[in-house]
């Protein structure tokens, strides 16, 4: 798809989505919300603002410099990538303060991610999840508004987002409530079968997942804008579900969450000394046609999983 081909797309009179790939296959939505003020919710990776985001404002005679606020949903690099390009446009950063770490150190991305390698028994593939991580993250910018849940961001002109933290797919994960609208910006908080066909949802903290999911379902939205276009048992679920499709993300998010959690419940119980890439294949194998797994490039096991899998088996093992 050509670059002009990413535009923006009317969600409501204040807002609007914005597709934009990255390296690797993977596409993440903005959406810009007008009031007084104007925010863009999440910022991609880097170059995601200057390739992207800059010629859809043009379209609205908007420029970079016209986005007063950045509302970071959580901190991984497909979401935050950007921020430092907004930042030396004027922006200010807002990010749960849980989260806030993430927007100060890209050391700490790479960190985790070889943690979780580690726990798998895959430490080789470090190095080129490291060198992928650091592409694309742009310059750490830190945070200018640390969030809590309740808050509000207030953009004028009868446009308010209240923060609400839906932890699981990080610790510091929130939606943004556009209470008057029905609108429930969700980020990654709902994840239903993840992004990517036959892969697995993204959950880092699956002992708050269920929690979270739960709080955002409470909301009572009536339109959902997801961070990627969330997979069901049939195919998209999103980006941007209306009507009957939100109760079927929440459905597929928590049937999801706890077919891991029991199946890896079970494969610790049954092999409590197997290493934990055994585990994790094991655990998978119960839930395989369930979840119609399929997305197997890491040794065997889903690379979308990298981060979910060592986190479940953390759990598991207590």
């Amino acid at each position: 798809m050509a670059r002009s081909e990413y535009a923006f797309e009317r969600v409501h009179d204040r807002v609007h989505r914005l597709p934009t790939p990255f390296e690797g296959g993977g596409l993440v939505n903005l959406y810009l919300i007008r009031g007084e003020k104007t925010a863009v919710v999440d910022s991609g990776v880097l170059g995601t603002p200057t390739t992207y985001l800059a010629p859809a404002l043009e379209s609205l005679g908007l420029q970079l410099g016209d986005v007063d606020f950045v509302l970071n949903t959580h901190g991984h690099m497909d979401h935050l990538g950007g921020n430092a390009e907004l930042k030396d446009a004027g922006s200010e950063i807002h990010l749960h303060r849980d989260d806030a770490e993430r927007a100060s150190s890209n050391r700490l991305h790479t960190e985790m991610a070889a943690e979780g390698l580690k726990a798998l028994g895959l430490e080789h593939l470090a190095p080129e999840r490291e060198a992928f991580l650091l592409r694309l993250l742009g310059r750490e910018v830190g945070v200018d508004r640390l969030l809590e849940d309740g808050d509000t961001v207030d953009l004028g002109a009868d446009v308010r987002l209240q923060v609400v933290h839906t932890p699981g797919h990080t610790r510091g994960s929130v939606c943004y409530w556009f209470e008057s609208a029905g609108i429930l910006i969700t980020g990654d908080s709902v994840q239903a079968r993840g992004s990517r066909p036959g892969g697995l949802p993204v959950i880092e903290e699956p002992q708050l997942y269920l929690g979270g999911i739960q709080r955002a379902e409470s909301i009572g939205a009536r339109t959902l804008c997801m961070g990627h276009a969330f997979k069901g048992p049939d195919g998209d679920l999103g980006p941007v579900p209306t009507g009957p499709a939100v109760a079927q993300v929440f459905r597929e998010s928590l049937a999801t969450h706890q077919a891991l959690q029991g199946a890896f419940e079970r494969a610790v119980a049954e092999a409590p000394n197997a290493g934990g890439g055994d585990i994790a294949r094991r655990a998978l194998d119960t839930v395989r046609d369930t979840l119609r797994l399929r997305d197997e490039d890491a040794d065997g096991l889903p690379a979308s999983g990298i981060m979910t899998l060592p986190s479940y088996l953390r759990v598991a093992r207590g």
